[in-house]
């Protein structure tokens, strides 16, 4: 069988990066993970990608697919952040896996199979303990995760942070990120558009997403690039039906990436991956 994995790359920040990884994410980050870039193979595509894992662990790891916003070049990896937001979750004793999604991006569309195909591929790694794997995204990564769960049924949690549930609601809060999506289906009739717009949208869809997958939903009440009822209105229709546990945690002032609320946030990550995907004997 051949690996998923084409190329893997250790990754060493420079001694001004490795001070803001110190900073920004602590020394735990800094000193006991190691990061790669990756290059793995989904549907003839060769994409990039991300990976951290502790330096020193007892044993096989849980792994957590870690789905980056934006579109494009906005909001893709870097080596630096791959170092300090994936290594931060690699520090709490995980094994992490990130795509930055093909080049022919579709905000949400044929790239889904880069998300799933990424899974495997840290399926495929020897750190992975066989079994506990969950996945976290964060603004448009947000909507990757809804969508992600429409198709894999065995994740044993998911959490998102700031996600997107309804393109069009935050259409007209941000007309740059509606600019962006239009621009993308330029040639195609207002009626797809309207279509390729639902298709991404939780809310519409919230009935196919699994609902034996424990979901914890963050967002900041100021954010002024996904609108925090995005989270509240898919929480309202996933509680009812959701057979799994689920949550919100809504941050009074919170803006996007609820820089003032970071301390608490990682913790309350932290404890849901915790109690979901530690091996317990």
């Amino acid at each position: 069988m051949i690996s998923l994995i084409k190329e893997r790359t250790r990754v060493t920040p420079d001694e001004n990066q490795e001070k803001l990884i110190r900073s920004g994410w602590g020394n735990e980050t800094a000193d006991n993970t190691e990061t790669y870039r990756i290059l793995y193979h989904s549907e003839g595509y060769l994409v990039e990608g991300y990976m951290s894992k502790p330096k020193r662990s007892e044993g096989k790891l849980p792994l957590i697919v870690w789905n980056r916003g934006g579109d494009n070049e906005d909001g893709r990896l870097d080596d630096f952040l791959a170092c300090g937001i994936l290594g931060e979750i690699a520090s709490w004793g995980y094994l992490v896996i990130a795509s930055q999604y093909r080049q022919a991006d579709e905000f949400g569309g044929v790239e889904v199979n880069d998300v799933i195909n990424v899974l495997k591929a840290g399926m495929e790694l020897a750190e992975f303990d066989g079994e506990n794997a969950g996945v976290e995204g964060w603004s448009r990564g947000g909507m990757m995760t809804y969508l992600m769960l429409t198709r894999v049924k065995f994740l044993k949690c998911a959490v998102s942070v700031s996600g997107l549930s309804n393109l069009r609601r935050n259409f007209e809060l941000n007309p740059k990120l509606k600019k962006k999506f239009f621009d993308k289906f330029s040639r195609f009739s207002p009626d797809i558009i309207s279509k390729e717009m639902d298709l991404r949208s939780a809310v519409n869809f919230h009935k196919n997403i699994c609902e034996t997958t424990p979901l914890l939903l963050i967002h900041g009440t100021s954010d002024d690039r996904v609108s925090y009822e995005d989270s509240v209105d898919l929480y309202r229709l996933l509680k009812p039906a959701h057979k799994a546990e689920i949550e919100i945690k809504l941050f009074e002032n919170g803006d996007h990436y609820l820089r003032a609320d970071r301390r608490e946030v990682g913790r309350l990550r932290k404890d849901w991956f915790d109690k979901y995907l530690k091996l317990k004997y």
